[in-house]
């Protein structure tokens, strides 16, 4: 029996795209409180793959009751995710001696978005320098767009 529901939710999260259908029964039968693996797997925040995704829909019927996850991501992002002008410091070369300290840019902080979904945030222990996994942030802003044109079209259609 799997009595730490955060094993479960880290094994979905790093085999989700290779968990075949009797792998999840096995671990959807082996979980006392199947609320506590839904728990477990949004407290690793999003982006969720698609079995997490499916895990979630399953166990909570859509969205968490009283806690909608959807509403949860906007409010991180309003809150948390601001858009700055900047120019990496001259320890920047140390992490990637390509960097061009005299470029200007435009965007958000990874000290921001960490705040939203720690996993798309790299923290380098020996130094503390903070780098963004692009991948990740790709991922989780598809879904956050994704979110944000249904709500459009909710809008627009009247509902």
């Amino acid at each position: 029996m799997i009595d730490n529901h955060i094993i479960a939710a880290h094994m979905i999260r790093k085999y989700g795209n290779v968990i075949s259908d009797e792998h999840m029964k096995v671990i959807y039968s082996s979980v006392e409180d199947p609320k506590m693996l839904a728990a477990a797997i949004h407290a690793l925040g999003a982006p969720f793959n698609d079995t997490e995704a499916a895990v979630l829909s399953y166990i909570l019927g859509g969205r968490p009751e009283g806690d909608d996850l959807e509403d949860e991501i906007f409010n991180k992002y309003a809150e948390h995710v601001h858009n700055y002008l900047y120019t990496y410091k001259d320890e920047a070369k140390a992490v990637d001696p390509s960097i061009d300290t005299s470029v200007k840019h435009t965007g958000p902080m990874a000290q921001d978005l960490e705040k939203v979904n720690p996993a798309v945030v790299n923290t380098d222990p020996e130094t503390g320098v903070k780098t963004v996994d692009v991948d990740r942030l790709s991922l989780m802003n598809a879904g956050v767009i994704a979110d944000l044109a249904r709500r459009v079209q909710e809008l627009e259609n009247g509902r």
